[in-house]
């Protein structure tokens, strides 16, 4: 076949499907039961994730305390130090002590006597050591 007779008969057929009648999809009660379970269920999943997501953003907001040389740190962890700079002291080997607006960063390595890298962490002697991404250990 050449091209213009490959041309016309994909017309035709085009033409000839396109004033088909196509029947819709005929759903019985259970599956229409079964699709507005599944509806709601769905709803409720996203109503769950939008409350989540509002609870997770009202921690990041919130301020719980400040350290000794000025850092913030927030209700769900992370700590913005003077640069702007925010990190997550669990992932730095560490852990945060708040009381009363006042926090304190602590090595996580008990066994080096409250120092970490060497210097003294910030819940001891007053010294905050270096953290975040910046430094070797």
């Amino acid at each position: 076949m050449n091209k213009l007779t490959t041309s016309i008969t994909a017309l035709a057929l085009a033409l000839g499907f396109s004033f088909a009648t196509i029947a819709p999809a005929s759903a019985d009660q259970a599956a229409a039961t079964r699709n507005e379970i599944l509806g709601g269920l769905a709803l409720v999943a996203g109503i769950a994730t939008a409350v989540n997501v509002s609870h997770k953003n009202a921690q990041a907001n919130t301020v719980q305390g400040y350290t000794q040389n000025g850092e913030t740190v927030y209700q769900d962890g992370h700590v913005v130090d003077g640069n702007g700079q925010s990190y997550y002291p669990g992932n730095e080997n560490q852990s945060i002590s708040c009381q009363n607006g006042n926090c304190a960063i602590y090595a996580a390595n008990a066994n080096n006597n409250g120092r970490y890298n060497g210097r003294y962490s910030g819940g001891y002697n007053g010294q905050s050591f270096p953290r975040g991404r910046g430094w070797q250990r």
